[in-house]
């Protein structure tokens, strides 16, 4: 009987804790389901929230661009400033260009009737960023980043279109996608593509492709590439020649752009041969101002090439500087640009005297608006006695040398430098025992210990520069906590065209 007494005992106190649990596990899934339903909630209500980082923004520069939701396929006008989360979708339309920055800018430009779908854009709370976008049609030009996305990142950036997945390392290039081919061309850094063989996108090959070269992919170049043919080629000069890559190459590599710019000009006929020289001088027509550089800029050795610009009167059809016609500018075009380099003989040592005039559709050519650069490169003959040298700041502190400024050009350091262009480069040269450079605040990450040289881009759409004066200043931090510094000032007026 006690055993029995005992076994009851044991197994109601048994009954007794299973009743105990079971309140606590109903508490528990109820607080598990409420934190559940409360993540739930809370990520639905801040998932509008379009952070910089996990956002693309676009900028309108041309024409219509549309988007389009993932959770709904219509298609509604877009503006610029608007942002974009993973899964939209964006086009532009015939005529139109646009521009999407994202993670840090990361900047692809998008060409007329082009579509692209933003498969995923995040970035990590450790800092990993992940970009995967989707050319369903059209052509893109991207500036990526090398210090988010080189070879020793763990950042991922690819694009995707029918017939392949381009991997990007840190590059600027150009990607096509039409009912017939895709084609990539490599300008800066580096990519490698995964080119599918099937429609099932199961199988691929993998091809790497260099600086300055083109890939057709094709059917036939498919088979060719089965076959280990070689199907790469040299970038085509219509392509480096093209309004669409110069627009975008000048925003990030201004001096390249001029380059190529003056290469077309040169090769186009003068003008001193045609009808020019006949025409009368008539004041019935507004001569040509020049807003930068100004007149009695004197230009470093260290730079071989500057960008001349100003605006054009509403009757213009046609700006000529030294008896060349600017084939870049088209009738109705407030603005006009010349560039003078000295590989093309249009900048020389010592002085160079410029003279711009304006035709209008009628005949009558405006007076001429002239001024003057000095080239400071060797060979110029000796200041003309009686000019003033530029103005120059203490060179060094405690024998580590402040940072020389040699572009934007001014006249002397208290100037400030006079531009409409929303993208200004400011370079020059640090002391060679100089560790990091910073403008700004802004630490420059390509500078390396030991490098003479720095770059810094300014620009407008990125918020670094701003609508009349900016200020910046160039601090070197060189051993044993020396620093120095230069600043230069630069006056930013952009053109109102609708004028």
């Amino acid at each position: 009987m006690r055993r029995r007494s005992n076994y009851r005992r044991s197994s109601l106190v048994g009954r007794r804790r299973r009743r105990n649990v079971i309140p606590l596990l109903t508490v528990a899934l109820a607080f598990v389901l409420l934190m559940w339903i409360g993540g739930r909630f809370l990520g639905r209500l801040f998932s509008d929230t379009r952070s910089e980082v996990a956002a693309a923004s676009i900028q309108i520069q041309k024409g219509r661009t549309e988007f389009s939701l993932p959770e709904n396929e219509q298609w509604t006008p877009a503006y610029s400033d608007q942002e974009f989360l993973s899964g939209d979708s964006v086009r532009t339309s015939g005529n139109s260009h646009a521009s999407l920055e994202f993670l840090g800018g990361n900047v692809v430009f998008l060409d007329q009737n082009t579509e692209v779908v933003l498969q995923e854009i995040e970035e990590s709370s450790s800092g990993e960023k992940t970009a995967h976008l989707k050319l369903v049609q059209g052509r893109l030009w991207a500036r990526v980043s090398e210090d988010d996305f080189g070879n020793n990142a763990d950042s991922v950036f690819t694009v995707e279109t029918p017939r392949t997945l381009v991997h990007v390392r840190g590059t600027i290039f150009d990607l096509s996608t039409n009912a017939g081919q895709d084609t990539i061309r490599l300008i800066k850094g580096g990519v490698d593509t995964d080119i599918f063989i099937d429609e099932k996108k199961d199988d691929f090959l993998n091809i790497k492709i260099g600086v300055g070269q083109k890939l057709a992919i094709t059917p036939q170049n498919i088979e060719r590439l089965k076959n280990k043919e070689d199907v790469l080629e040299i970038m085509d000069t219509e392509f480096i020649e093209s309004e669409w890559h110069l627009q975008n190459l000048e925003r990030f590599f201004p001096q390249e752009a001029t380059q190529i710019r003056r290469r077309i000009e040169m090769s186009a006929p003068k003008t001193e041969d045609t009808n020019t020289p006949t025409l009368e001088t008539s004041t019935d027509i507004e001569s040509p101002q020049v807003i930068s550089p100004q007149t009695g800029t004197r230009i470093p050795s260290s730079q071989d090439a500057i960008q001349i610009e100003g605006t054009a009167p509403l009757e213009a059809v046609q700006i000529i500087v030294n008896g060349y016609t600017l084939t870049r500018f088209q009738p109705g075009d407030r603005k006009w640009t010349y560039f003078a380099a000295a590989k093309f003989g249009t900048l020389i040592p010592g002085e160079n005297k410029f003279s711009v005039v304006a035709i209008s559709r009628d005949g009558k050519k405006s007076p001429p608006t002239e001024f003057n650069l000095f080239y400071e490169r060797e060979g110029a003959p000796a200041q003309a006695s009686g000019s003033e040298p530029p103005q120059t700041e203490e060179s060094s502190i405690d024998g580590f040398a402040k940072p020389v400024i040699t572009k934007p050009s001014v006249l002397n350091a208290n100037d400030a430098y006079q531009t409409s262009s929303d993208v200004v480069t400011i370079a020059g040269t640090v002391d060679p025992k100089t560790n990091t450079v910073e403008v700004s605040g802004f630490r420059l990450k390509k500078f390396q210990p030991g490098q003479t040289e720095f770059s810094y881009i300014a620009n407008a759409r990125y918020g670094n520069m701003k609508e009349g004066e900016n200020i910046y200043e160039v601090v070197a931090f060189g051993p044993d906590g020396k620093k120095a510094s230069s600043t230069i000032k630069v006056v930013y007026t952009p053109l109102n065209v609708s004028q």
